[in-house]
């Protein structure tokens, strides 16, 4: 049911105030029936008669109130219960007990009276009037004679059921209270959880529609930076190639910070070797690094050359962000990454990783909100500074998720220092191959491909990216028709599947291959927001790996190199500029 549904004069409340003040007055009712039976059958007439009337004067509140005449019902019943609660003490005296009934009332008031949307004045003003009632019933009872004679031992059977009903029905609305605020805790959780899958769809789906674009841009200049190098230095290519790539960057940190703000992502350990994971971390910058004219200086403790547990996908992640962070933010001197070995034993080892940079340095007072999400968005003395920001929010996250923290040095003008420790499990499992450094300069010569891609842009890509790496590639525009050219040759060496195509997508062209082709190496090729739960669910169902669009040659290049029939020959990269 709708939250609306409930609250026909405030969406996400939990019960409808004239729904409760209706109850109330019901509960009222029904004990006054008992109470006046009950003081009839003691021989008290004028008592009974009294809570007769206030019983009647219920009951046209309640119908006055059905009938939409009367707003504000649970006011008047609040007031009705009070009066007559003043008048019994005069009729009856303290002996009864009547005054236990006012413990009930104050527990009521935040279950009847709309406190969260009333002001703090109407709600004190409701609250003291109870407690000035209580007051006037005490001293009334307690120094003014009773006006019906009540004998001594039905006064203390009247107290007795007095007391009894009055804690009974304080222990009701003690737990009605409690039920209605953890309804009303549910709704808003479900209202933001709602909130959240909407908004997780909404950003998959306009995911899906800006990278398919977007990759075909990134890879027609990457297409032309190979095969027209003469062109890369119109200053127009360079300006295209700038905002292509930056748009990739601030697209990627949104998805991201979305899945982890929805609860999507997990950390997923694996066995890698891993300095070489570190060295692979580094390989995007080094060109960029040459742009800038800045020194890189890498710094990775030998005993680091084993095989540890770790998220590696996620950890080049807080790399790359924490190195992208430095990058640009320096304009001369060095950025340097060191990381080192703290602790280690048979079960595991302890590492510190720190990213340091020459740049700008970071004010004192700014330094608690650069994790801040959007900071730097809003932020005017960082505006010359292109991004959303999300970088550092996303390296804390993901580092929580790890157990862990990121700290932060830094001093204005000087420069800054990020760092954070991980103690990981070692393994006695060897890495996986694709866990081996590849070398740059290996190209893919001889390597049979089926491209499976409905967009004839990401087609054409594709296909000249691949074909200028050398590899000879066969073009499928649906599932079906990669199983029929399969079932006339299945001499490839890797798939490359789209998600969504029609005829047969490949989720369904998946099952089907590995049921007839089971080594054939598969990767799937899609712009769809892919968070771990379904990435887990695209290599249970066979795939081998994933590529998102938009990609660069260098990603694509690698990730066909992992996962080929091909055995690719492995060692370290050229380190001639680096410190290792």
């Amino acid at each position: 049911m709708n939250l609306t549904e409930n609250f026909a004069d405030e969406p996400g409340k939990l019960k409808n105030v004239v729904t409760r003040t209706s109850q109330l007055g019901l509960i009222s009712l029904l004990l006054s029936l008992g109470i006046t039976v009950y003081y009839c059958f003691l021989g008290l007439f004028v008592s009974s008669i009294m809570v007769g009337c206030f019983s009647l004067s219920v009951i046209l509140i309640l119908t006055l109130q059905y009938f939409k005449i009367l707003k504000e019902a649970q006011i008047y019943i609040l007031a009705a219960i009070c009066i007559l609660l003043m008048v019994s003490a005069f009729i009856e005296g303290a002996a009864t007990g009547q005054y236990f009934y006012f413990f009930p009332v104050l527990v009521v008031i935040p279950v009847i009276v709309d406190y969260k949307k009333s002001s703090n004045l109407e709600f004190g003003i409701t609250f003291t009037t109870v407690v000035i009632s209580f007051g006037v019933n005490f001293y009334v009872g307690h120094v003014i004679q009773p006006y019906e004679y009540i004998d001594a031992k039905i006064a203390n059977k009247m107290l007795f059921a007095n007391a009894g009903s009055a804690l009974l029905l304080t222990l009701c609305f003690s737990l009605a209270y409690i039920y209605y605020e953890r309804k009303y805790l549910k709704a808003i959780i479900d209202e933001k959880n709602s909130a959240i899958a909407g908004r997780t769809r909404f950003l998959s789906t306009m995911g899906h529609e800006l990278r398919t674009p977007l990759n075909g841009i990134i890879g027609v200049l990457n297409i032309i930076e190979d095969e027209e190098p003469q062109n890369t230095k119109n200053e127009n290519f360079a300006i295209l190639k700038y905002c292509s790539n930056h748009m990739q960057q601030l697209i990627n940190d949104i998805l991201d910070f979305n899945k982890i703000e929805a609860g999507k992502l997990s950390i997923h350990p694996i066995a890698v070797n891993f300095k070489q994971l570190l060295v692979n971390s580094t390989l995007p910058f080094y060109n960029h690094i040459e742009e800038k004219k800045l020194q890189l200086i890498i710094e990775i403790d030998p005993v680091l050359d084993i095989v540890v547990l770790v998220d590696d996908v996620r950890l080049i992640q807080i790399l790359n962000n924490l190195l992208s962070n430095a990058m640009k933010f320096t304009e001369k001197g060095f950025i340097k990454l060191v990381v080192a070995c703290n602790k280690i034993d048979s079960a595991e080892i302890n590492v510190s990783f720190v990213v340091e940079d020459s740049g700008i340095g970071i004010e004192k007072e700014d330094q608690g909100r650069i994790f801040e999400s959007y900071w730097q968005v809003y932020n005017q003395s960082s505006r010359k500074y292109t991004g959303t920001g999300l970088g550092l929010t996303i390296c804390l996250r993901l580092l929580e998720l790890m157990g862990s923290s990121l700290k932060l040095t830094s001093k204005k003008g000087k420069g800054s220092a990020f760092s954070f420790e991980l103690t990981l499990n070692r393994s006695i499992k060897r890495a996986n191959k694709k866990d081996q450094v590849i070398r740059l300069e290996e190209d893919l010569s001889g390597m049979r491909i089926l491209i499976v891609e409905d967009n004839k842009i990401n087609m054409i890509i594709a296909s000249k990216m691949l074909t200028n790496q050398k590899a000879i590639c066969t073009p499928a525009f649906n599932g079906k028709e990669a199983l029929e050219l399969l079932e006339k040759n299945a001499q490839y060496d890797m798939i490359l599947m789209d998600l969504e195509m029609p005829v047969m997508d490949g989720h369904t062209a998946i099952i089907e291959i590995k049921k007839l082709y089971t080594q054939l190496p598969v990767i799937a090729f899609t712009a769809s927001l892919i968070d771990q739960e379904m990435l887990a669910d695209l290599l249970e169902k066979g795939f081998e790996d994933c590529i998102l669009k938009p990609f660069q040659p260098h990603d694509l290049f690698i990730q066909i190199k992992k996962h080929s029939r091909q055995q690719p020959e492995v060692g370290l990269p050229d380190l001639q500029k680096v410190t290792v």
